[in-house]
């Protein structure tokens, strides 16, 4: 689809959101990553996305910034709040998918920030100087540690 004016790209906006939308009226829980690949690997993350629905058993729905490289992968997944069983396929699914996106050189978030589903992988996407340096920073601005707590750094070792 091309657009070309504000109507026809707030038309595409509009298909974009119904798709976010239809995925959540589902009735599964819909855990959205936004992931980021370099362009050349958008195919590659397609195909493994599929990889990782038939080895887990889990429906994922892809779909994002394809100009940019950033692409929202969405488990769906049933019972996930009640079955520890869904909850660690989830798991491995989302180690599986962060370590082969860094791995391709691409970043494990686009535009959501780390939070705590991701914070156990940014030791594996940051330079342990460069993690350093941030801890430091926070802590410069939230001595206390009252600010998000949690949310970016895993607990120090």
């Amino acid at each position: 689809q091309t657009a070309n004016g504000t109507d026809g790209c707030e038309k595409i906006w509009q298909i974009r959101r119904e798709f976010s939308y239809a995925l959540r009226d589902t009735g599964l829980t819909k855990l959205n990553e936004d992931v980021v690949v370099p362009r050349g690997r958008l195919g590659d993350l397609f195909k493994f996305a599929q990889q990782l629905q038939k080895k887990h058993g889990l429906p994922l729905a892809c779909f994002g910034h394809a100009g940019d490289g950033n692409i929202h992968v969405n488990i769906m997944a049933a019972n996930y709040h009640e079955d520890p069983r869904v909850h660690a396929a989830v798991d491995r699914a989302l180690d599986e998918l962060f370590t082969q996106v860094l791995a391709w050189g691409g970043v494990i978030t686009g535009e959501h920030g780390i939070g705590r589903e991701k914070r156990d992988y940014i030791a594996l996407a940051i330079d342990p100087p460069t993690l350093d340096l941030m801890r430091r920073i926070k802590a410069q601005f939230d001595p206390k540690g009252i600010l998000n707590p949690d949310k970016i750094f895993p607990p120090a070792t």
